[in-house]
């Protein structure tokens, strides 16, 4: 017998362990898709064919599938959410808006902002202007895997989206414009994040060259420490700074989890602030001293910064000795010509 959608909704929360399914549910709770939410206390003590079956009757216009999809990726079970996408990709609605009839592809990134999370159908064209260095993380089958988060743009706008399948980092380069088929559209309603996943069924395709807005460009840049903590927007941030000090790894509770989080200071030429790092960036080795750069760094309520699992910490060169190595050179070179006019 065939199974049904539901079917395979349960094998795939199945496959999650008891913490996973926690974040699962926690995460759904906080979830509304086109008016549509499930109340938290359904949730809390529900089973995997409650859950299951409270997504099948809530989400029956949305489509119970994509919703799964998105939940999973928002909580970082991209590879049960792909195993998900292939299994009910048939039963999955196509979305066919009509596009602009000066546009060769069908959507804007401002247009993507707009769409509901899950499988997009949709074509985009963007510019790679950054791959960050993988970042490495262990997944609810107590996988190593690894995950690379491109910083991409249209002509006005930005967006990041993240690589889950190594093999396919070589078809991307910096400066490169792309159009790309078949990504997930993930929303973090808590951060107010969009991001777009990029599976083994992401296609990529050369395309014409365009240039960006100097405000995305803008955009791009670090923001001064002095800002980092007086910013309104919850939109993540990239800061730099250098490392004044480094705390101890403490455990706090998370959604009823013990979790590791380690605070250090920065400071720039602006101000000095906190960050927080949370989980596996705690075992990035970083010393007092270090200047690092740090990306998809977000406020949370109690106006902290703080890091995302999409964040990454680069230790950089110190533009203040490059400065202080500059001056040198400068006097030495103004001595050495005084002597042989001398």
């Amino acid at each position: 017998m065939e199974k049904t959608v539901k079917d395979h909704i349960i094998d795939t929360l199945d496959a999650l362990d008891e913490d996973g399914l926690k974040r699962f549910k926690d995460e759904l709770g906080e979830t509304t898709i086109q008016g549509r939410k499930i109340p938290s206390r359904k949730l809390k003590k529900a089973g995997i064919v409650e859950v299951a079956g409270l997504l099948i009757s809530t989400f029956t216009k949305t489509h119970p599938a994509e919703v799964t999809i998105s939940i999973l990726n928002a909580i970082n079970e991209v590879d049960l959410a792909e195993e998900l996408q292939g299994k009910t990709s048939a039963d999955l609605p196509t979305r066919t808006p009509s596009p602009p009839p000066t546009r060769k592809y069908a959507m804007t990134l401002k247009e993507l902002l707009e769409e509901p999370a899950g499988p997009s159908r949709i074509p985009i064209e963007l510019k790679v202007m950054k791959i960050e260095p993988p970042i490495t993380f262990t997944n609810q089958k107590n996988e190593t895997k690894q995950v690379v988060v491109i910083t991409f743009a249209d002509p006005t706008d930005i967006i990041q989206g993240r690589l889950d399948d190594m093999a396919k980092i070589k078809e991307l380069e910096e400066e490169k414009c792309i159009l790309l088929r078949g990504y997930i559209i993930a929303k973090d309603t808590k951060h107010q994040i969009t991001t777009l996943v990029l599976t083994k069924r992401t296609k990529f395709s050369t395309t014409a060259s365009f240039d960006v807005s100097s405000e995305v460009l803008e955009r791009m840049q670090p923001v001064p420490l002095i800002k980092a903590n007086t910013r309104r927007a919850k939109k993540p941030i990239t800061i730099e700074g250098k490392i004044t000090s480094v705390g101890k790894v403490e455990r706090v509770t998370e959604k009823g989890n013990k979790v590791p989080i380690k605070n250090i200071t920065i400071r720039d030429s602006t101000a000095q602030i906190k960050l927080t790092l949370w989980k596996d960036k705690t075992r990035i080795p970083i010393q007092p001293g270090d200047y690092i750069e740090a990306t998809n760094i977000v406020l949370n309520s109690y106006l902290s910064n703080n890091t995302t699992w999409l964040s990454t910490i680069q230790v950089k060169e110190d533009p203040e000795k490059n400065n202080s190595r500059s001056k040198v050179t400068g006097t030495a070179t103004a001595t050495a010509s005084c002597s042989n006019a001398c």
